[in-house]
Parts: C-alpha cells; sequence; structure tokens
C-alpha cells in the first residue's frame, strides 16, 4: 500500500486530508440536495395553488398535522427522506419519545433531524481540526477518531432519551405516593374518580410538575370521550413504572367487583409510601460498599503518605549520616 501510493506521489498524510476533503464534499452535496429538493417540492406546490387561483382562501393559523411524516416533511425535505415508514419502529420510537416527555407529532421529525444535523456538523467540524490532528497523532488513528465521532454523534440523542426517561421515572416514583394520598382524599370526599384525577392534577403540579402533566392529560382523554381503563392504560404506558400499572390494574378490577375504590387506594397508598421508605434504606446499606472504591483510590494513599513520610525521612536521614 505504501508502495502504491509512493508511485502515484501521495503519503499517508495526504490520503487523511483527500478522505476528510471527501467527506466534507459529501455533506455539501446532501446540504445542496436538500435545498434543490426544497426549492422544487416549492415550485410544485406554487403551481397547484396557481391552478386553484379561483379558490378563497381562508387565513388562520396552521393546524399541526397528527401524521410524523407531514411534521417531518416540514422540518427538512431531507428529513423526510432519512424518516422510516415501517410503522413498527415508528410505534416503538414514539413509545419511547412519550416515555421521554416529549408528546407532540413533531417530536420524531425533529429526533432524526437532530442525529443527522449532529453527525453532519461533527463531520465539518473534525474536517477543519484533522490537519491539526494529523501533526500530533498517527496517520492511521486519525480517521478512527473520526468515525468513532460520527457514531457518537449520530447516535447521541438516544442517549439524550434514555436518560430523561430515567429521569422522569424517577421524579414519577418519588411524587406517586403523595399523588396516591391526594387521590384517597379527594375520594373519600365524594368526588368521582375521574374528579379525583383531575382535581390532584391541579393541585400536585407545584411539587411534581411532570406527575402533573400525565395527569392532566388523561384527564383531557377522559373529557374527550376515551374510556376510563383506556385513560388509566395509555398513563401506565407513558409513565412506565411497575407501580403505576399495578395501580391500574388495582383500580380496574375495583371497577369490576364493585368493590370500595377508596379503601383500594388507601391500602395500595399504604404500601407505596412503605416501598419508598424500602428503596432509601437499600440506597443507604448500599454507601458503604459504593464508597469503598474511592475510598480505596484516593484516602487510603493519602493517609499512606502522610503517616509514613516522616518515617522515610528519618531513614533517609540516618542513611546520609553513616
Amino acid at each position: 500500500m505504501t508502495d502504491a501510493l509512493a508511485l502515484i506521489g501521495l503519503g499517508s498524510g495526504d490520503v487523511t486530508r483527500l478522505a476528510f476533503f471527501a467527506l466534507v464534499f459529501l455533506a455539501v452535496c446532501f446540504a445542496v440536495y436538500g435545498v434543490s429538493a426544497l426549492l422544487v417540492s416549492g415550485s410544485t406546490v406554487r403551481r397547484r395553488m396557481g391552478a386553484d387561483a379561483a379558490a378563497p382562501q381562508e387565513a388562520g393559523p396552521r393546524a399541526e398535522s397528527l401524521s410524523y411524516l407531514d411534521e417531518a416533511a416540514r422540518i427538512s425535505p431531507i428529513v423526510r427522506r432519512f424518516v422510516p415508514t415501517d410503522m413498527t419502529r415508528i410505534s416503538l420510537l414514539r413509545r419511547r419519545l412519550v416515555c421521554a416527555g416529549y408528546y407532540r407529532p413533531s417530536a420524531i421529525g425533529y429526533y432524526y433531524a437532530t442525529r443527522i444535523g449532529l453527525a453532519v456538523l461533527f463531520v465539518a467540524l473534525f474536517a477543519f481540526a484533522a490537519p491539526v490532528l494529523s501533526t500530533r497523532l498517527p496517520d492511521q488513528l486519525v480517521p478512527v477518531l473520526g468515525i468513532a465521532g460520527a457514531a457518537v454523534a449520530f447516535y447521541l440523542p438516544d442517549l439524550w432519551i434514555a436518560l430523561r426517561t430515567r429521569s422522569l421515572q424517577q421524579q414519577y416514583r418519588e411524587g406517586f405516593p403523595d399523588a396516591l394520598d391526594l387521590m384517597v382524599v379527594c375520594v373519600e370526599a365524594g368526588l368521582s374518580l375521574d374528579a379525583s384525577i383531575t382535581r390532584v392534577g391541579q393541585e400536585i403540579g407545584h411539587a411534581h410538575p411532570a406527575l402533573a402533566e400525565n395527569f392532566a392529560m388523561m384527564a383531557l382523554e377522559l373529557r374527550a370521550g376515551r374510556t376510563r381503563a383506556d385513560a388509566l392504560r395509555n398513563l401506565a404506558e407513558r409513565m412506565g413504572i411497575d407501580e403505576v400499572r399495578s395501580m391500574v390494574t388495582l383500580l380496574l378490577q375495583s371497577e369490576e367487583l364493585g368493590t370500595s375504590v377508596a379503601d383500594a387506594l388507601r391500602l395500595y397508598a399504604e404500601d407505596m409510601r412503605t416501598m419508598r421508605m424500602l428503596r432509601a434504606e437499600t440506597k443507604a446499606h448500599a454507601l458503604p460498599v459504593k464508597l469503598a472504591l474511592p475510598l480505596g483510590f484516593f484516602v487510603f494513599p493519602t493517609m499512606l503518605i502522610v503517616i509514613l513520610l516522616p518515617l522515610m525521612i528519618r531513614i533517609y536521614r540516618a542513611i546520609l549520616t553513616q
């Protein structure tokens, strides 16, 4: 390979630079293709509108489409071409985004736009930094760093969604026992279960806004005519924690069997408080084990140095005096 490069008058560093220039060229080509597609689609729309110029036009705000494909096309034609059409994958992605707190139909389009944009941006920035890196790193390592960085940038939105989902679920677990206590008070005061859910969503918003948002969405579903069972199941799917799924099962069974909803909620609220206390005790018991590693690596060596340093100085002076 080196002999072949020498025959055509190129070194390994020149090949690296040419590779990155080729990546920049491809990124520019994609951008030009997207702009041209946007212009073509705009001219097509104008031509169709000219054909129907006699039709009256109503001025008003643009209604958001319920189709993720339309929202992706509105964001960028390039994103529209990269968005998959397999509804199974789209359903799984929609569920992940809903669990992460992104409920708008345009969330899927923005997700793919963010992935593509981060990858292209990293490639462009790395192309400018490649000449500097090639002087300090081996030529074979620079392309590997570029490919690895582009892959990390491409999958960075997935990591963000996973972290945000975990954070929201932790907030749900901390605030759900309080919401159950408020729901028990509302039901015992004479409110129906639907009215109790609406009231709890209004009252708990200051302490737990994410939990209040889910209760508000459930109240809107009930007002729109969805059945209580479907609304409860959707609540469990959005929150994605086992405690809510168990509460939904408990409420549905109480409604089917005709038992008291207030008694069932009171018992489940006590169990939730017990589980929260057990989780806190588990974290407290695991704390010494987690502290063992930093103590072993940072505290103990420092203590040994402080204790043994005077002794080592005395030994060194005794050896010099002999």
